[in-house]
């Protein structure tokens, strides 16, 4: 038989064994819905605990924020908790990969493993309920003769006329009329977008989307590789080469604040509006700053080397 002393000795290790916990909320969310993953470890006092850092991107699903520590820790136990935000950018069946948790304490080490089951992403488009067959394809439409090659030939010669007409107005033009300024026509929709009153109507998502809209109408314009039907990634990849003025990865990180509000209808708070709506203003303000200093240097330089 094991004598009280031994039984509470046993009871002393079981209780100064690490518990490591891990809990993922949503298990099942919608597309665009950022997902919390939360790692709590339990270890005696005196103990430290070394949490995995933030996953790289991987298997389309993303970092939203930095890693968050919350302690709960008392003067017999110590407590922490790890929260990591992430988002999905695609549909179904998404692994998490995280590294190994680690407790220390005298000396020794003891890893822990995270394994989380995968996320299922779902859609936020409605399912098809409409059960419509297509109908079949039309046969190729017979042209009679072989006078429509002639009638092409035709047109494609009087298209490349007028296009080398134009081009040659333009050329010859002092002062060509370049359309309306893309700082003017960004400053005239912030403007707008801040008389619509959409805070004080409590639409906090619409005044956010509203002035990134804005922005990315105005990036199209100064360089059009910016298009705004690409992603946050898409957009941050392609202004890498096209001497942006600025670090691509500010706008593509207020397109990932502003995507989970857009596609998922994400709640955002006033104030978390305002920020996305001042970061959007001085995104283009910076832009445009630079833009302008540019294009005044060239213009300096003789027509032959800007040719």
């Amino acid at each position: 038989m094991i004598s009280l002393a031994g039984a509470l000795g046993l009871a002393l290790q079981v209780a100064a064994a690490p518990q490591v916990t891990a809990r993922v909320t949503p298990e099942s969310p919608a597309l665009g819905e950022p997902v919390t993953v939360e790692l709590r470890v339990r270890a005696t006092a005196g103990s430290e605990i070394r949490f995995p850092p933030v996953p790289d991107s991987a298997d389309a699903v993303e970092p939203l924020d930095p890693r968050l520590i919350r302690d709960a820790s008392t003067a017999s136990v110590l407590d922490r908790t790890a929260v990591y935000r992430l988002i999905a950018w695609d549909t179904g069946s998404r692994a998490i990969t995280f590294g190994d948790i680690s407790v220390s304490r005298d000396g020794a080490v003891q890893r822990y493993p995270v394994r989380l089951p995968p996320l299922r992403v779902r859609s936020v488009l409605p399912a098809d309920s409409a059960k419509r067959v297509p109908r079949d394809a039309r046969g190729a439409v017979a042209i009679p003769g072989g006078w429509w090659r002639v009638w092409l030939g035709l047109a494609v010669l009087l298209a490349l006329a007028a296009a080398g007409w134009y081009a040659w107005r333009r050329r010859g033009s002092e002062d060509p009329d370049p359309g309306p300024d893309a700082s003017r026509v960004a400053e005239e929709g912030f403007a707008h977008a801040e008389r619509l009153g959409l805070l004080e109507a409590g639409e906090t998502g619409r005044f956010a989307l509203a002035h990134v809209e804005v922005m990315r109408r105005y990036l199209a314009v100064r360089f059009p590789q910016a298009a705004p039907s690409k992603t946050a990634r898409e957009v941050a990849e392609a202004l890498v080469g096209v001497e942006f003025p600025i670090l691509p990865e500010r706008v593509a990180e207020l397109l990932l604040r502003s995507e989970p509000i857009a596609f998922a209808q994400a709640p955002v708070s006033a104030d978390e509006a305002r920020a996305i709506a001042g970061e959007a203003r001085a995104i283009v303000g910076d832009v445009e700053t630079a833009w302008r200093s540019r294009r005044a240097a060239a213009e300096k330089r003789p027509r032959r080397e800007r040719r």
